[in-house]
């Protein structure tokens, strides 16, 4: 199920839903093109999974969400029949429900994907430029906003890393720029446009009081965009808390991450994210967690406080996977829930499609994970956090691993001299 099939005279590309979406990007960048977006884990994740999320994440910014670079999808429903939800050279203009939309975002619940058609873009030039700002990461709120409220300005993607980011990555010996806190612009197009573009950012930056790094800065967190949790190479677990919230409310949410990672007692990892669209910021702080212990559970109660916290700021999670379906009651009226679930019923009578996701329900264990039920495990999970020592499994494990000099060791024992041995 990984068949890839990229049309530069259309400019689509039909990709079976279990190729990845790099060997989709790398099929269309043969022929000049790129795919309009993808997630940040595009070279392990495929192409039915971030569809089924309506995932958003590289290229965003600029061409919208999964669904937005959907032409049609071909899917299995539930009782096998396979349809097909649009057209694969055109878009499904004054065409009846948009099944496109309707689909993408399902998680599962509702149909199997077996091929997708999107839309490509010719690639021009790609150029990451990444700006530092040396005191904080609220500093770079006034560049945010004035990206999203200029009309000639619009990047391929939009990133931030806070300094813990990086200093924890020096800290496990892993490669890392030698900065504090990084907004990445990620500019494509023509170099002429991308010029304008770039001198408008750099006009904002200086205002805020921030500058240009080298241009190697830039295309290093460009190249590893997709490895952003690099410090697990000291032998810890790294899970990110995923929100969205409002883009006008960026600034002011930078400290709540860190008060979040203070009163429930987390080791911070880094505070990452990025600019979905004009109207919606991806927030992903994560966090270092103790693998090796059943302890190391309790962590997760960090994801159900930045959810709270979301939803203060008019955002929420993302997802509705098994342990964060229940909110779909927080974030919609009972009315529009109601009516989703009437469509999984619908759809899925016999509820085998992915059960206890979305639209909550039973789980395939048995066990119903209601919205009253979680939101209780929720409250409880959260204090018994705060009432456990502060984790320190990154300090431990750097103790515990030597990691600096390792493969130089390696080589070292290999060299000897015939007669005398290894050295």
């Amino acid at each position: 199920m990984n068949k890839i099939t990229v049309d530069p005279v259309s400019m689509t590309a039909t990709v079976q839903a279990g190729a990845t979406w790099k060997e989709a990007l790398e099929a269309a960048e043969e022929k000049g093109f790129i795919i309009g977006s993808m997630p940040s884990s595009f070279p392990a994740g495929t192409i039915g999974a971030w569809l089924g999320t309506n995932g958003m994440g590289i290229g965003s910014y600029k061409y919208g969400s999964a669904k937005d670079n959907v032409l049609s999808i071909e899917a299995v429903l539930p009782d096998g029949t396979v349809i097909n939800t649009g057209y694969r050279n055109m878009g499904s203009y004054y065409s009846g429900y948009n099944l496109n939309q309707f689909f993408a975002g399902s998680e599962g619940t509702l149909c199997l994907f077996a091929s997708a058609t999107f839309r490509i873009y010719p690639k021009g030039t790609v150029k990451p430029v990444a700006y530092e700002f040396l005191n904080c990461l609220s500093e770079a709120d006034p560049v945010i906003q004035g990206i999203i409220a200029n009309a000639s300005v619009t990047p391929l993607h939009i990133s931030w890393s806070d300094e813990n980011h990086f200093r924890n990555q020096h800290r496990a010996r892993v490669h890392a720029p030698d900065v504090k806190n990084i907004l990445l612009v990620t500019y494509q197009g023509d170099e002429k446009h991308i010029a304008l573009e770039e001198a408008a950012v750099e006009e904002l930056v200086a205002r805020a009081g921030g500058r240009a790094t080298a241009p190697e800065v830039g295309e290093h967190e460009w190249e590893e965009r997709c490895y952003e949790f690099r410090a697990r190479k000291a032998g810890v677990g790294e899970i990110p808390a995923e929100v969205i919230i409002p883009a006008k409310r960026w600034g002011s949410f930078v400290p709540v991450c860190y008060k979040g990672f203070d009163d429930m007692k987390m080791e911070l990892g880094g505070i990452i994210g990025e600019v979905v669209d004009d109207n919606t910021v991806l927030w992903m702080p994560y966090y270092f967690k103790d693998d090796e212990s059943m302890l190391g559970m309790t962590a997760f109660a960090f994801n159900f406080y930045l959810g709270d916290r979301a939803a203060e700021y008019g955002g929420r999670t993302t997802g509705f996977g098994i342990f964060f379906a229940w909110n779909l009651d927080n974030v919609h009226d009972p009315n529009t829930v109601a009516l989703m679930r009437e469509f999984k019923t619908f759809e899925d009578p016999h509820d085998v499609m992915n059960p206890g996701h979305v639209t909550c329900g039973m789980s395939r264990f048995g066990v119903n994970l209601s919205h009253g039920i979680m939101s209780m495990m929720s409250t409880v999970m959260q204090m018994a956090k705060k009432l456990l020592p502060p984790n320190t499994t990154f300090a431990d494990n750097i103790e515990r691993f030597e990691y600096n000099r390792l493969e130089e060791e390696k080589e070292e024992d290999r060299k000897h001299v015939l007669g005398r041995g290894y050295e």
